[in-house]
């Protein structure tokens, strides 16, 4: 979302009108599911997507037309096997996409932006609050949360919270604010006050931890940093925690590798990548991450490994089930040999497990 952020508060900063088109609903086999999100100006799509091929060509068009009308406007488009070809789709299915008009002048709007952009730089917890009815849309609004805020369990009665971007004394703005929690959402529209809006949560809850900053980790933290994941690397060697070896990282930092809990805090929605500079501190790390509620745990290293550290893990203490949490080889099973390539296996996975396509687990138990 940020790259979205991003385009829409060089638009505002230039006075250019934009279309937020977003994704409301979808069935079917559609390219993109809703929330999907592209943001459009005078020339063309400025960041985002709405899923490609003949759906995004067609949305281009309606949001410039809207641009030129500065209006907003709803689009469904059927994808059914005898519809197909009328918009050059090969899958059948449906969807309806939203074209909220933006004006370039609006300072108030540019603010909002600005402060989303930061809160996500900061991983604060917020969340996009998009107007999607038919008409008389509110716009854009931003719902901040104090920092350090659990967006699983908001404490509404600390100070700090903040929303801003529809008027104080519209009812929408108070039946939203009497019950907060609507706004503390994933991805999910809410209809209320005859108006529908679609909260998005723009901190994505949960880092990846990567223990070990040599050239797979320097491969990896890009791939994620692509995919939307906040990465952390921790090292314990000076010369791999400069912050030019990975590109995209949200923070580099040095590490006690014997006792990663000065440097972390390790939470259930955490992932960790363990892949220091040998099998030693490897052990070492992994020991000390089984003891976490961490949600996914790989550790790179061959089958061979895999079984002797396991024994040594379970004669330190650790059962059966709890050494069988940590995935190991890393990554899916791609045929990769290259750091770039074993990188690409490893983000493959940590995806489906975000995505709840896969569990956070070896699928087999080993033999030792």
């Amino acid at each position: 979302m940020d790259q979205i952020l991003k385009a829409l508060q060089e638009a505002l900063e230039s006075g250019e009108d934009t279309v937020l088109a977003t994704v409301t609903a979808s069935s079917g086999a559609t390219p993109r599911g809703a929330g999907a999100r592209m943001l459009v100006g005078k020339a063309g799509r400025l960041a985002g997507t709405v899923g490609g091929g003949a759906v995004e060509y067609q949305s281009i068009i309606i949001a410039q037309e809207a641009i030129e009308e500065k209006r907003s406007n709803i689009h469904q488009f059927i994808l059914t096997k005898n519809q197909i070809e009328d918009i050059g789709m090969i899958c059948g299915g449906s969807a309806t996409v939203h074209y909220l008009h933006l004006y370039g002048n609006d300072d108030a709007l540019l603010e909002i932006v600005k402060e989303a952009r930061d809160a996500i730089r900061e991983r604060r917890p917020s969340w996009l609050v998009t107007d999607i009815s038919e008409e008389n849309q509110l716009g854009l609004a931003l719902f901040t949360a104090p920092a350090g805020t659990n967006p699983a369990n908001p404490d509404f009665s600390v100070e700090g919270w903040s929303f801003k971007g529809f008027p104080e004394d519209h009812p929408c703005t108070i039946a939203l604010l009497d019950d907060p929690r609507m706004l503390c959402q994933r991805g999910h529209a809410v209809s209320l006050c005859d108006h529908t809006f679609y909260v998005e949560e723009l901190v994505v809850p949960g880092v990846v931890y990567i223990f070990g900053g040599g050239h797979v980790a320097q491969a990896l933290v890009p791939v994620l940093s692509h995919t939307h994941f906040a990465v952390v690397v921790l090292d314990d060697r000076e010369e791999f925690t400069d912050p030019a070896l990975f590109p995209g990282a949200y923070d580099v930092r040095m590490c006690d590798l014997d006792h990663i809990d000065k440097s972390v805090s390790i939470g259930p929605d955490d992932f960790v990548c363990i892949m220091t500079r040998g099998h030693k501190n490897d052990l070492d790390v992994e020991d000390q991450v089984l003891k976490t509620p961490a949600r996914y745990i790989g550790v790179i290293g061959s089958m061979h490994k895999v079984r002797t550290v396991d024994a040594i893990l379970m004669e330190r203490g650790h059962s059966e089930e709890a050494v069988n949490r940590a995935i190991s080889p890393i990554g899916l099973d791609i045929g990769g040999e290259t750091p770039e390539e074993i990188a690409i296996s490893i983000a493959a996975q940590l995806i489906a497990v975000r995505s709840g396509k896969i569990e956070p687990k070896r699928p087999g138990r080993l033999s030792l």
